[in-house]
């Protein structure tokens, strides 16, 4: 604590702690929601042993430190059951008082009085007196009365102006979980003066979060292939579009079909493949192309050849509509199986089975045989559904700075490969296959707006390329050129939604008619498989949509568009 604040405290201990027993403990509404009954309990800066009496008169076994031995001579002579519970001890070189292993900490009004170059490390010890899922409740100014000079009152004590957030994220980055927060008056009545008190939870194992544990395997995994980033590319990818693709365990576990995922390693691979060699391994390449390829490669570039004059990227817009089409060859669909077969043993045998071993967390990833599924922590998925637009975008980044380092090490020149990450089936084709079936369909009307659409309608994707770079029948709409135009790359409004939803169904129903395996295929992306039959399909795929949009809407802070 602050030398100065202790000689204060010192000087005036009497006084001190006749002020704050002559109140109730503002705190104590707190105790029973934020400590389990009877739980082992240390009061850190007990002060006049108010709130620590409390506690052990509620059943806690509680014990204090206080820094300041004139204050731990008024608790113990007014709290006299607390003899052999209070230690001398301060923050932020607090020890382990009492063998440490508490199950819950206190510490009221004694953070601010920390200096700023102290603060990490008094947090830092207060995370190692707790054990695994211990709470840690903590109450520090919101606003002080008095005016302050340096941060300094009128008595030389010292109030440091941490806000309640920035604490909450030193907490957070250490392994806490933010639980609770609330804002209260004074107890003391002092005038313009108002205190915040936050509970968190000291997370199981690590002090890692998930995003933390994440980015550790990226950064401290050995980087022997792109595989790790392609996984966390997928998953998230995977999160955000896909939501209906995972399964929930009852062991707190998230499980994703591999066969999802190696869908997306396909798209991803095909155009790093389909031009000159570019090393995706420490080991393959070198002098000789053709030494230590990856696993699917070879399966990936006879399935490439099968389109190879079909376009840019080795044919990948040719092949992705025939494919949507319904339109593969027998020989296309024997090499697209063992390519998909290739890349879902690579994705089992490469990064789930290593992911996460340089972390104190271990193995990030399972494998789920019976279901063909690889396992993560429901904590992980949820935060590659929180966070998977960042997450993916960050990947991409470091996929090319990984490529050009292997390349550098083999003689090579790689060139750029980002343009290869980012590229994608061109929606153009996409959607000028899409008119095309509604051309033939007969409809005529725009879907936002009702109106006629005309001999030159386009094909709007509901929710914008730019956003999602879904080329889907379910995502494609015929619109007229003005709607299509004023929507841009916005997001419909829920009321046109709503309002349009018969509209919608009629186009699926359109392009479902025209290439039914394709449709389904990629409606299951929204849907779960059992969700794709009988009369309710379009209802069950109009509310997928919706929530797809608003979820989008939220996180990528998208305008909306409404006729």
């Amino acid at each position: 604590m602050d030398a100065s604040t202790v000689a204060y405290y010192a000087a005036h201990a009497r006084e001190v702690a006749a002020r704050y027993e002559h109140v109730a403990s503002p705190i104590e509404t707190y105790f029973a929601s934020a400590f389990p009954a009877g739980c082992r309990v240390l009061d850190v800066g007990c002060g006049s042993g108010r709130d620590l009496a409390r506690l052990r008169a509620l059943g806690y076994d509680a014990f204090g430190v206080e820094p300041v031995e004139a204050l731990r001579v008024e608790a113990l002579g007014r709290h006299p059951e607390l003899e052999g519970r209070i230690a001398e001890a301060g923050l932020p070189d607090i020890g382990t008082p009492f063998g440490g292993a508490f199950d819950a900490i206190l510490s009221s009004a004694v953070l601010m009085h920390l200096p700023e170059g102290s603060l990490f490390d008094a947090a830092f010890a207060l995370r190692r007196l707790l054990r695994p899922h211990g709470r840690l409740l903590l109450s520090t100014p919101l606003a002080r009365g008095e005016p302050l000079r340096d941060d300094r009152d009128a008595f030389g004590r010292l109030f440091l102006p941490i806000t309640p957030e920035e604490l909450q994220l030193l907490l957070e980055r250490i392994g806490f979980q933010h639980i609770g927060r609330w804002d209260s008056d004074d107890a003391l009545a002092r005038a313009g003066t108002r205190w915040s008190t936050q509970l968190f939870e000291l997370r199981a194992a690590s002090a890692l979060r998930p995003a933390d544990q994440i980015e550790g395997i990226l950064n401290r995994d050995r980087k022997v292939a792109t595989y790790k980033l392609a996984l966390f590319r997928a998953l998230a990818e995977i999160a955000i579009q896909e939501p209906r693709a995972a399964s929930w365990r009852t062991e707190a576990r998230v499980a994703v079909p591999v066969d999802r995922i190696a869908e997306r390693w396909l798209l991803y691979y095909w155009p790093i493949f389909a031009g000159r060699h570019v090393p995706q391994s420490q080991d393959e390449g070198g002098p000789n192309p053709s030494r230590n390829p990856l696993r699917f490669r070879r399966a990936l570039t006879e399935l490439i050849d099968t389109y190879r004059h079909a376009g840019e990227h080795g044919g990948l817009t040719a092949w992705y509509l025939d494919r949507m089409a319904g339109r593969l060859g027998p020989q296309a669909r024997a090499r697209l199986a063992l390519a998909l077969r290739d890349i879902e043993t690579a994705i089992r045998v490469g990064p789930v089975a290593h992911s996460g071993g340089a972390l104190e967390t271990g193995r990030m990833f399972g494998w789920d045989g019976a279901a063909k599924a690889v396992t993560m922590p429901a904590e992980v998925w949820r935060e590659l559904s929180l966070l998977g637009h960042w997450i993916v975008d960050a990947v991409i980044v470091r996929w090319a700075a990984l490529t050009a380092r292997f390349a550098q090490r083999q003689g090579l020149d790689a060139g750029s490969v980002l343009p290869l990450l980012l590229a994608r089936p061109l929606p153009e084709r996409a959607t000028e296959l899409a008119r095309t079936i509604y051309r033939a369909s007969g409809i005529d009307r725009c879907v936002w707006t009702n109106q006629p659409l005309g001999a030159r309608f386009h094909v709007d994707h509901i929710i914008p390329f730019s956003l999602w770079g879904n080329n889907d029948f379910w995502n494609l709409v015929p619109v007229t050129p003005a709607a299509n135009l004023r929507k841009s790359d916005k997001l419909p409004a829920a009321s046109l939604l709503e309002a349009r939803r018969t509209a919608l169904a009629q186009a699926w129903e359109a392009t479902r008619a025209a290439a039914q395996s394709g449709f389904d295929s990629q409606a299951m992306k929204l849907l779960a498989p059992s969700e794709l039959q009988g009369e309710m399909r379009w209802p069950r795929l109009f509310s997928r949509l919706r929530e797809a949009v608003e979820f989008t809407a939220l996180q990528r802070g998208t305008e909306r568009w409404s006729p």
